[in-house]
């Protein structure tokens, strides 16, 4: 039987534990960098912005 707070995982543990399904970007150095939620809200968000400006 485990204890309590074994069965709880730190964030580091639960990202890892997603499913990016390949959708990645490579680095220089050749690692991958999951791409979240967070980055494509900011690149709508980006063009978004850009579009009000023409």
């Amino acid at each position: 039987m485990t204890q309590p707070d074994q069965d709880q995982k730190t964030s580091e543990e639960q990202t890892q534990d997603i499913d990016f399904h390949g959708a990645a970007l490579i680095d220089e150095n050749g690692e991958e960098i999951p791409i979240t939620e967070e980055m494509i809200q900011n690149a709508c968000d980006e063009l978004d912005s850009s579009e009000e400006k023409d």
